[in-house]
């Protein structure tokens, strides 16, 4: 009686699982070939795609026509067609197990290739490609990314601001994975609205990968379109189009920024993902109002002389948002910026005090939301730099050193408004220029850095470097805060006030209310005409207290800097008003600490290095 035969050993006679075998070890090197090699003919992932559905429906009729047919020295015939007597009627199996392991040679070797040949070639091409920037993608290889302006693809009222907030609520959840190197708001924003090439935008931002998208609303419904792109090749490593609610959105949020990680190999445990839907403000009407704040705060800032009723503008915006998301620590910084003003506007003379107690009011508004920062802090050396600058405006600075000690501590990417000024020259060099070089890799674009940068390296006795810093700045297209005067200090302090032949462009951004020819005269010029421009500024009914401290300091008027130091020591925030002074005059110690109790009993508690050195030699002081 004959044996009967099981379908699985049916399957297995008649070569099914070798096909299968075969033809999925055959589909996954197509598909890699596809990804690499489509992207440089111009195809996106819609090609990529609809080869892996080929793929897929050709699957099933694969393994059918294994069921059916068998390969014979004669060719194909159907199964009930072969003589199973004869030695050797069917040559299938030997065909398939030739080829199978054929292709399972070919799948080994593109998986080694891919893994320890092209990806060391993007790391190699980054790292070529940032040369300019010292310290870019190298560390993070291919994780670092920026997130670009998702295009607003509607008209609606408010649909470009829920777009910039989409955008800004993914990137912040990528910052908050230490693995990542990601772009901050400034620089990856400095290209909205531009149409410039993917790798071009990579290697001036110094990252591998760019994320970008698109929004569009119809009243309460919203597609979200997103992809995940690699910068060398264009090559879309991850996309996905969401349509949903308003209320799905933050949803919407999660999944890009979670995907995008996996993608990027960050292994995303709970507390990963905790930190990631904690990182934004998790509120439609609360990121819109932000990002209106956004606007209203860069705006303000183009014009010193209205700035603190225009950021007064901002500020309503903000407190929409801290309403609603008081974690928020963008909006709460920006927040304090006009209370920041507003102490230095009266501590500086600038101005008289509009009404009784205006000054003490805002310094204390300014301690209470660096002190709310310093509690809803992400990470230590955040919270440690918002102790540093709440510090920097009480009436103690007991600890001030060690404090600072640890806000410079680690190579961490933290903004700061103040701690990278105050530390600079009176002890904390090195550590502020190490900082301030790694902020440059995740905000490569910031003005503000530039700023601190260009200081610091003066302060370094390194005045080249940051007259390259400025050129660096002109070639990407950024502004730099005062860079007026400040590029002018950097050349005196390099020997070359006389050498303007290089033509970096130039801002009308001054640090001082009397002409800058008075620093270089004072410097390396006449010293008579030095002191008369001088004379002539303090003359003046509208000289205020901070430039009438320096123009008196750097032509040996000691009793007329001292008598500007001791109205600026008397007034609320004065000595924070006076240690920036002495940063900003490059002259060693401007005033006497006589002249300046306030300031003389904080610098006791601070433990900073005293007199500060002089970056530029003013032959007129003599102390």
């Amino acid at each position: 009686m004959p044996r009967t035969v099981s379908f699985f050993e049916e399957l297995k006679r008649r070569n099914v699982f070798r096909v299968g075998a075969s033809y999925l070890v055959f589909s996954w090197l197509i598909v890699q070939l596809v990804e690499t090699i489509l992207p440089a003919f111009g195809f996106g992932d819609g090609a990529v795609r609809n080869v892996v559905i080929v793929l897929a429906v050709g699957f099933v009729p694969a393994l059918i026509v294994a069921w059916a047919f068998e390969l014979t020295e004669e060719g194909f015939k159907r199964d009930n067609e072969i003589d199973r007597s004869r030695p050797g009627a069917s040559i299938s199996p030997r065909v398939l197990n030739r080829a199978l392991i054929l292709l399972l040679v070919a799948a080994v070797s593109f998986f080694i290739v891919d893994k320890l040949v092209l990806e060391r070639e993007l790391l190699s091409t980054d790292s070529a490609g940032l040369e300019s920037a010292e310290t870019a993608a190298v560390a993070a290889g291919a994780r670092s990314v920026a997130v670009l302006p998702f295009v607003a693809m509607s008209s609606g009222q408010d649909d470009e601001y829920f777009a910039d907030g989409l955008t800004e609520e993914i990137l912040n959840s990528l910052a908050s994975l230490p693995e990542l190197l990601v772009t901050a708001r400034t620089s990856a924003f400095h290209f909205k609205g531009t149409d410039l090439p993917i790798p071009e935008i990579a290697a001036t931002l110094g990252v591998a990968h760019i994320v970008e998208g698109s929004v569009r609303r119809s009243g309460e419904r919203v597609r979200i379109t997103a992809q995940l792109i690699r910068a060398r090749d264009g090559f879309h490593l991850w996309s996905d189009t969401y349509d949903r609610t308003l209320e799905d959105v933050f949803a919407v949020q999660e999944d890009i920024a979670q995907n995008i990680a996996e993608v990027l190999d960050v292994v995303l445990d709970d507390a990963a993902v905790k930190r990631m839907r904690d990182a934004g403000i998790g509120d439609v009407e609360a990121f819109v109002a932000y990002q209106k704040g956004n606007e209203a705060f860069s705006a303000a800032h183009s014009d010193l002389e209205t700035i603190v009723d225009r950021l007064s503008v901002a500020n309503r915006y903000f407190d929409q948002a801290l309403e609603v998301a008081p974690r928020a620590l963008e909006a709460r910084l920006k927040r304090a910026d006009r209370a920041g003003h507003v102490v230095f506007e009266i501590a500086a003379g600038f101005r008289p005090e509009a009404r009784a107690g205006e000054g003490e009011a805002a310094l204390a508004d300014l301690i209470n939301e660096l002190s709310a920062g310093w509690e809803y802090a992400r990470t230590d050396v955040e919270r440690a730099v918002f102790d540093v600058e709440r510090t920097l405006f009480s009436d103690d600075w007991s600890g001030y050193a060690a404090k600072l000690d640890t806000a410079l501590e680690g190579d961490d990417c933290v903004p700061g408004n103040w701690t990278y000024q105050v530390g600079a020259h009176v002890g904390w060099t090195a550590q502020v220029l190490k900082r301030l070089r790694n902020n440059q890799r995740c905000d490569p674009l910031s003005g503000v850095t530039f700023m601190a940068l260009s200081q610091t390296l003066v302060w370094a006795g390194d005045a080249e470097a940051s007259l390259d810093a400025f050129r660096e700045a002109a070639a990407a297209g950024v502004t730099i805060p005062f860079q007026r005067s400040l590029r002018l200090i950097a050349m005196l302090a390099a020997g070359r006030y006389a050498d303007d032949a290089d033509g970096t462009p130039v801002s009308d951004g001054m640090l001082y209310s009397f002409d800058d020819r008075l620093l270089v005269e004072a410097s390396a010029g006449d010293p008579k005409r030095a002191r008369r421009m001088a004379a002539d500024y303090l003359a003046r009914p509208d000289a205020e207290d901070w430039s009438s401290l320096v123009a008196a300091a750097v032509t040996g008027n000691r009793e007329a800097a001292n008598a500007a130091a001791s109205r600026i020591d008397a007034r609320p925030g004065g000595p924070f008003m006076l240690l920036i002074g002495s940063e900003m005059c490059f002259c060693g110690a401007p005033f006497d600490l006589e002249a300046t109790p306030n300031f003389r009993a904080r610098l006791a508690e601070s433990g900073f290095d005293w007199p500060p050195s002089m970056p530029i030699d003013f032959p007129l002081k003599s102390w």
